[in-house]
């Protein structure tokens, strides 16, 4: 009975730390509270900040499964820059839209990258901009 209670007790322990110790993607605070699903990082200076990279992104939906749609800055032929502030806007205001989550770089980087992800069964239609400091 000690040595099951004892490996219950481990094998809690390690799923905690394991959670604790894995990297974990950004999400907006608001995804999925509200029928617009839109994201925000940083701050945006108008008067210093410039758009570095803006992208229309939209997918259609595939009956049952969720869409992922990958999106990187910067690609080849994009401004450069250090990143301050980005925007992700969900161009579906019904609640159908998807949502955003940073899974590397962002604020105070020169790269980002996002993953774009729909509800099961629907697309998703996202406007990214960027904005920051030109290098």
């Amino acid at each position: 009975m000690q040595r099951v209670a004892m490996s219950v007790s481990i094998g809690l322990f390690l799923a905690i730390l394991l959670n604790v110790l894995a990297p974990q993607s950004a999400l907006a605070a608001s995804c999925g509270h509200n029928k617009s699903h839109n994201a925000f990082f940083g701050t945006r200076l108008p008067h210093q900040d410039q758009l570095l990279y803006m992208e229309h992104a939209r997918a259609g939906g595939r009956w049952l499964r969720v869409v992922t749609y990958p999106m990187s800055y910067p690609n080849p032929g994009d401004v450069r820059g250090i990143i301050s502030y980005i925007e992700v806007l969900d161009q579906f205001t019904d609640g159908t839209g998807g949502c955003p989550f940073l899974k590397s770089g962002g604020i105070g980087k020169d790269h980002v990258s996002l993953a774009l992800k729909s509800q099961r069964s629907s697309g998703l239609d996202f406007v990214v901009r960027i904005f920051g400091h030109p290098i």
